[in-house]
């Protein structure tokens, strides 16, 4: 078994302990973490409680984990590239190949958890509570991510996302040369029901509707970086459209081919051919547009590319 700790914050006085733990651990239902402490796996101050126990401020809730995660490594390993932060809200620069919430076996080795040891290090991290997600970038998947810091920020940022009142930008690096200066992809996605893996989507007749505009920023023969600006929020969608227009992104492992980049592939008389250029989804977050959730004041984060995918598109 593993633990996570967590200190109840003075506005949490009076909560009971099932529904506050439920706006916390987010990545477990009700009903599991109301099961969990009547097995007495979540403990008050180092006692067994009730579900309906209120809280009280300064008391500390460990909540037991199942297992060690087989692909977890230190916290403190996460890197956390803060954008923005204040008393309700935290804007990281996401890098790639980290997972944002506990699922499967990445229980530890997550930025959630990476987020709350750096509140309750209490080293100048402003705000009461622990940031809780309002939404989600792929594990391969870089750049803008932004949390909430309180439960009225939070409802907040995800009522906006709900209603798609931000606006979201992608940079993505595409297999082939796009031959449209700009254009949009108007294909419904629901699905994929002939797939082996339950998670994958597909452009299907009956799905959901789902657009994206998007527009070259640079090509070649072989390559094409292409901004995208998803005006649906559909599971996976700037994946699934691009490989649907024929252009999937490169090192896709479900929707195009999860071959590694090497520079022979780009230039085979080139010195060194088995250099690996990029092994991972060719896809950033480059650009999240919102407004405050307190404040209402509107707000612009943007994040460059990384290394891997800047040093991509800057092969000759």
């Amino acid at each position: 078994m593993r633990e996570i700790v967590y200190s109840v914050a003075p506005g949490d006085a009076g909560r009971r302990l099932d529904i506050w733990l439920q706006g916390i651990v987010t990545w477990r239902s009700r009903s599991d973490l109301q099961r969990r402490i009547v097995e007495g796996r979540v403990l008050v101050d180092g006692q067994p409680a009730r579900k309906g126990a209120k809280l009280q401020p300064g008391q500390e809730v460990r909540v037991m984990v199942d297992g060690p995660a087989t692909e977890d490594v230190p916290t403190d390993q996460i890197p956390i590239r803060v954008i923005h932060e204040d008393q309700s809200l935290i804007v990281i620069d996401k890098a790639p190949g980290t997972v944002v919430h506990p699922v499967g076996r990445h229980v530890m080795d997550t930025i959630v958890n990476a987020l709350h040891v750096r509140h309750h290090s209490g080293e100048g991290v402003p705000g009461d509570q622990p940031p809780m997600i309002v939404h989600r970038l792929d594990r391969d998947t870089s750049g803008v991510l932004a949390f909430a810091k309180d439960e009225t920020a939070r409802k907040r940022l995800g009522a906006d996302f709900e209603a798609r009142r931000v606006d979201k930008s992608y940079l993505a690096i595409v297999s082939g040369s796009v031959a449209d200066d700009r254009g949009t992809i108007d294909l419904p996605i629901g699905p994929d029901v002939d797939a082996d893996i339950k998670l994958k989507v597909a452009c299907v007749a009956d799905g959901k509707p789902s657009r994206t505009d998007f527009e070259i920023v640079q090509r070649s023969e072989l390559l094409s970086l292409v901004r995208c600006h998803p005006r649906t929020g559909r599971q996976h969608q700037l994946r699934v459209h691009l490989a649907a227009i024929g252009h999937p992104i490169l090192c896709d492992r479900l929707y195009g081919d999860p071959t590694a980049v090497t520079v022979a592939m780009l230039d085979p008389t080139r010195a060194d051919p088995d250099r690996v250029l990029l092994d991972r989804q060719a896809l950033h977050a480059e650009r999240l547009a919102i407004n405050h959730p307190m404040t209402g004041e509107p707000m612009s984060f943007e994040a460059a590319l990384p290394p891997d995918l800047a040093s991509l598109v800057a092969e000759p």
